[in-house]
């Protein structure tokens, strides 16, 4: 084991050093965020609590410039995010709405975040807009917003919320539909001052448009020739008149539906659309594509990277305790896996990652014609993914032993030798030792937990790219963390003993090397096939716009859109699973950390809500 010498005595300080290198850019990207969305401090930025009609609790990002008083009152502009998301998400809009003078709510909506999950959605009174209404009102009411000049805007599902509320309510005073659409009720002057931003390679453009080619027939539809004051309205031009409330656009731009709500031409155009609608104050304004959220984006991640990556060091100077120090078999990683034989195993594993769809609608047949599973496990589109990960799990157990028995049978290999046993004559785990590397486990988990929690209560900062990540959990949402984590522990056992066992390459020349090259090669064999899927999902749809998996309404593309998050999720934790199992020389602090990092990540990211 080419690790003993990270064990001997005078090597401490290095990690200690990393360590606080790592901490180091953790608190920097932090802050670097926090000056990012503040403006350097010309924006007051804050949580917000009110409650929902239907009784729910909403929890709302606020951004109000400083010059926003009661005396001289700012316009508002309420952002609402997609279906599988959080208010973090419209950063991006608010944050550069809050640079030019705007008050600028951005909220969690219902079941999503740190709000409340929804109450009986059979209920009449159920708020359908999962609070987006009561938002808008609550902006409005603020002593320092003009309440005469208020806008809303969203992203796809949040999108749909904001164009009901502003068809709905006269005194919105502009919309911006952001990867959806209008429907036909709108009208010349209803809602007012409205403009619709989408990704010509948008996946569900045809569900929101009722189009086959948006391109070619949406501007020629009667629902546009309803709502435009011309008879040939094209894209990328304004029509009406903004003081009358007539204004009208369509902007469409190169993109697909994940990008637009990061998009610097759809900002812009969104920020342009509300200046000219709200009147912002004029030595406030900054031109359109002055835009500073990609730091802060680049930031999240970072602060995000630098949190896991700091397990590192962190790990092995409590593994050089005394109390931690029996948790690592120090043996010589006498198996590995040929070259050739690595490409069939990996192949193998890919061509059952491959049945991610399948098995999700096995699921949802399962949910709508004998059970409804959300009466157990709310959280549907989890469910979606948890469940495929056990399936395929479960099929990766059954073949994993069958070429145990093979392999010890004709070359003596034992579960020992692959660092799933602690004993070298049998399968078998030692009590003490699982005893102090769960201990182990909970105390790393609760150290990266708190570098979270705290970077999210001092500085509204919590841990995303994009997508959301890792953010404090709510007391429901522990529930949900205990409810799921047996289910993604035992997908991980299986997982950690095939790549880290029977995939496990040859040790390098030193630890350094072979850290490398077994995290490399762990990724390469669990993202692959993940890739080569989402490529021949988008390698057509940006070339010819023909969407190979749509499914009805669309359902297929909003599980192959998760691939990403789920893509992202699994290279971060097989860059500290390889380096825990390197250095213990067993799965299973390698396991417990998978497990409890990724049901975190689940608990308190995923959405509690149907699947629209």
């Amino acid at each position: 084991m080419n690790t003993d010498q990270l064990f001997l005595r005078g090597s401490s300080l290095k990690a200690f050093i990393v360590f606080i290198a790592f901490q180091l850019a953790l608190i920097g990207a932090v802050f670097t965020a926090h000056r990012v969305q503040t403006d350097n401090g010309a924006v007051e930025v804050s949580n917000v609590y009110f409650l929902n009609e239907d009784g729910n609790r909403i929890r709302g990002k606020l951004f109000r410039p400083l010059s926003a008083t009661e005396k001289a009152k700012h316009p508002g502009v309420l952002f609402v995010h997609g279906y599988q998301n959080n208010r973090e998400s419209g950063d991006a809009y608010a944050i550069e709405l809050g640079r030019r003078g705007f008050v600028t709510l951005s909220i969690d909506a219902i079941g999503r975040g740190n709000s409340d999950p929804p109450h009986d959605m059979d209920d009449p009174r159920f708020d359908q807009t999962f609070g987006a209404r009561t938002s808008a009102k609550y902006l409005a009411s603020l002593p320092f917003v003009d309440a005469d000049r208020v806008g809303v805007m969203g992203h796809s599902m949040g999108a749909e919320y904001s164009y009901w509320i502003a068809l709905a309510d006269p005194s919105i005073r502009a919309v911006a539909i952001i990867g959806n659409a209008y429907d036909k009720r709108a009208t010349r002057d209803r809602p007012q001052n409205m403009i619709m931003i989408i990704g010509e390679f948008d996946e569900f453009r045809d569900r929101f448009t009722g189009t086959t080619n948006i391109m070619e027939q949406w501007m020629k539809t009667e629902t546009t020739l309803n709502a435009f004051p011309v008879a040939n309205p094209q894209f990328n031009a304004t029509y009406g008149d903004f003081a009358k409330g007539t204004a009208r656009r369509v902007f469409v731009t190169r993109i697909s539906h994940v990008q637009e709500s990061h998009s610097r031409a759809c900002i812009a155009e969104a920020l342009d659309w509300m200046r000219l609608a709200l009147n912002p104050p004029e030595q406030l304004w900054k031109d359109k594509d002055d835009q500073r959220w990609p730091v802060k984006e680049a930031m999240t991640l970072l602060a995000m990277l630098a949190g896991f990556l700091s397990l590192l060091p962190l790990g092995l100077i409590a593994l050089r305790t005394r109390f931690f120090r029996p948790i690592r078999q120090r043996q010589t990683f006498g198996w590995a896996c040929p070259d050739r034989q690595w490409w069939k195993f990996a192949a193998i594993n890919g061509a059952l990652m491959w049945l991610y769809l399948p098995l999700i609608m096995t699921l949802f047949a399962i949910h709508k014609f004998v059970v409804r599973v959300d009466k157990v496990f709310p959280m549907l589109l989890v469910d979606a993914i948890v469940w495929w990960f056990v399936i395929i799990n479960i099929v990766g157990l059954i073949l994993l032993r069958r070429w145990y028995r093979k392999e010890s049978a004709s070359g003596g290999l034992s579960w020992y030798d692959l660092g799933i046993s602690h004993f070298r004559d049998r399968w078998g785990l030692d009590p003490g030792r699982i005893g102090r590397t769960v201990l182990l486990g909970l105390l790393l988990f609760v150290y990266l937990y708190f570098c979270e929690f705290l970077g999210e209560k001092l500085a509204l900062v919590d841990y995303r790219f994009i997508y959301p990540l890792l953010s404090d959990l709510t007391p429901y949402r522990v529930l949900m963390f205990a409810l799921y984590f047996p289910f993604i522990l035992f997908g991980f056992l299986v997982l950690t003993s095939f790549v880290h066992g029977q995939l496990r390459r040859a040790e390098k020349s030193s630890w350094r090397q072979t850290y490398v090259s077994w995290t490399g090669r762990n990724i390469l064999a669990l993202i692959s096939p993940l890739f080569l899927f989402l490529l021949v999902q988008y390698v057509p749809l940006l070339t010819t716009g023909f969407i190979p998996f749509e499914g009805p309404g669309g359902v297929f593309v909003v599980f192959i859109i998760e691939l990403f998050f789920i893509m992202l999720t699994l290279t971060l934790v097989m860059i500290q699973s390889t380096w825990f199992y390197q250095i213990t020389g067993t799965i299973y602090l390698s396991a417990l950390m998978n497990a409890l990092i990724v049901t975190w990540l689940f608990a308190s990211s995923q959405v509690i809500a149907p699947i629209p």
